[in-house]
């Protein structure tokens, strides 16, 4: 019995390796996370080449085996995933941990995903619902789950959340402002496009993001000197999010060189030796070697 839960526990921890490995995974998780992400693309593109009329009568069938092919998988690696999210970190014991991960937001997409490939014909059927079946584009998402690049990107953005919340409630103050602003100024005018606020918003947020579609724009003379001004404070609203997104990136580098030299074998002799000889070394000396040994612990 001891033996069949001990083995039992060694192929779900064995699992959780497999389907969320570490930055240095072994060859095998290498190769099976790169089969996911290549499945994962394949579903894509089959979905674009669904849209194709021309194209998608020659590829039915192949269309067909990729489907129930990625579907089996993506429903074994969905079983997986909930049997082993107790060994999530930070997950809840017991039940609790399976119920967690279930509401995630990664588990509802792959819900999605798998309900759009078992049942193809539903949305075409009801017509009106067609568009559920671009639901397969959802499963670009989980290529972060193989990607290490995808996920130091989730890293980031999740490090920087709080300025990224800030910055997004000053730009949807920014917009309201602008709209109101260029409402009240153009309204009176008659100038098209600013029949309402909610309809200024549409040319505040082309504005303010630089992007400058142009079919909609001011004619009076105040209205062009505020649209001059947004736009001023359109090239600081791009420039903040990289900046902040940027810093992000330059901390995620800088921790991970750390954690490296803290892994190097000769740097950790080194340190060791240089607190070794603190005690024997004069006074300047010393004060140098240990102002040196904080900084390479910074």
């Amino acid at each position: 019995m001891a033996d069949s839960l001990a083995a039992e526990r060694s192929l779900r921890q064995w699992t959780h390796d497999l389907l969320d490995p570490d930055d240095n995974p072994p060859f095998y998780e290498r190769v099976f996370n790169l089969f996911l992400a290549v499945l994962i693309v394949l579903t894509v593109v089959a979905l674009i080449i669904d849209t194709v009329p021309d194209l998608h009568p020659s590829l039915e069938p192949w269309l067909e085996v990729l489907r129930w092919v990625s579907l089996i998988v993506f429903s074994i690696e969905f079983i997986g995933r909930l049997w082993v999210a107790p060994l999530r970190v930070g997950a809840s014991p017991g039940i609790r941990g399976y119920f967690e991960w279930l509401l995630s937001p990664m588990a509802i997409i792959d819900l999605l995903v798998i309900a759009s490939m078992a049942f193809p014909e539903v949305p075409t059927a009801l017509g009106a619902l067609r568009a559920l079946r671009l639901l397969k584009l959802l499963s670009l998402l989980k290529l972060g789950r193989t990607s290490p690049a995808l996920r130091l990107i989730a890293q980031v953005l999740n490090s920087r959340m709080p300025e990224l919340k800030s910055l997004g409630l000053t730009i949807l103050v920014l917009v309201t402002i602008a709209a109101s602003v260029l409402y009240a100024v153009e309204n009176e005018a008659g100038t098209k496009g600013f029949e309402s606020i909610p309809h200024s918003m549409w040319w505040a947020i082309v504005t303010l993001t630089t992007t400058g579609y142009g079919d909609v724009f001011p004619v009076t003379a105040l209205g062009r000197f505020m649209a001059v001004v947004i736009m001023l404070l359109g090239v600081g609203v791009v420039a903040l999010p990289a900046g902040i997104i940027a810093s992000g990136f330059a901390e995620a580098a800088r921790k991970k060189h750390q954690r490296e030299e803290d892994e190097d074998p000769t740097v950790m002799d080194l340190r060791d030796t240089i607190q070794l000889l603190l005690p024997h070394l004069p006074p300047e000396p010393k004060a140098a070697a240990e102002r040196a040994l904080e900084r390479s612990r910074a």
